[in-house]
Order: C-alpha cells, then structure tokens, then sequence
C-alpha cells in the first residue's frame, strides 16, 4: 500500500471543504477514485496533475480545477488543488451562487453571465 501525504496538510484541508461545499462531483472524484488510486503501490515518480471533472461553465471563468501532487520513493505527496486562491474564499465565507457557480464578486458574475449569454451554457 502506497503512502499519501500532504505538502501543507492545513490549506489542502481548506480546499478540501470548499470543494466538498460547492462542488460535490469534483470531492468525489478526489476522495474516491484519485487519492485511492495515490495509495496504489509501484508508482512512477515524477510531478503530476489530475483533473478534476467540474462543469464547462466553471472552467471558462476560473479554469479547470486540478490536483497537484508529486510522486518520489513511491509516497504521494498532495500539493495543491488549484484554483487555489478562489477556493479558499470558497472556505472561508459563504459565496452567493449563480447558475450553480458561486462567485467572488460583481465582477466574476458579470463573466458568468456573459459567457453564458454569449455561448448559450445552460446547467
């Protein structure tokens, strides 16, 4: 069995509840198919990202969410989920949403809006 650790285990925790608030396909995704796949033996070592599976919408305005993570001596180290920064807002205060995509200010909903206006992305 392969061993997972964290770079900053504090702020990966934050992201991981803001993921689990807002986005409940992506912590899924996380909690039981990649970090369950980290924990498999003989990996390969090298710097590595996951996408997570977010909607269309959210990745023209914030681009796709990932994880970071490394590989050395066969221990996984999680590193990162990025957008880092808008998930950490996501954690620390409750964030109005719009068309399923909480939003930091006027400024991301105007690009939310837009977008959807200009491609027709409905959720």
């Amino acid at each position: 069995m392969g061993i997972v650790v964290y770079l900053d285990e504090n702020d990966f925790i934050k992201k991981q509840r803001a993921l689990q608030k807002y986005f409940t396909k992506c912590y899924k995704y996380l909690i039981f198919k990649a970090i369950p796949k980290l924990k498999e033996p003989n990996k390969i070592d090298g710097i590595y990202e996951v996408e997570l599976p977010s909607e269309e919408l959210f990745k023209k305005i914030y681009g796709p969410m990932k994880l970071k993570f490394s590989v050395q001596n066969d221990i996984a180290v999680l590193e990162d989920i990025v957008p880092g920064e808008y998930l950490i807002n996501c954690y620390m205060r409750d964030l109005p949403v719009y068309k399923g995509i909480p939003y930091n200010s006027e400024k991301d909903l105007f690009k939310i809006k837009l977008e959807v206006k200009m491609n027709g992305l409905e959720i």
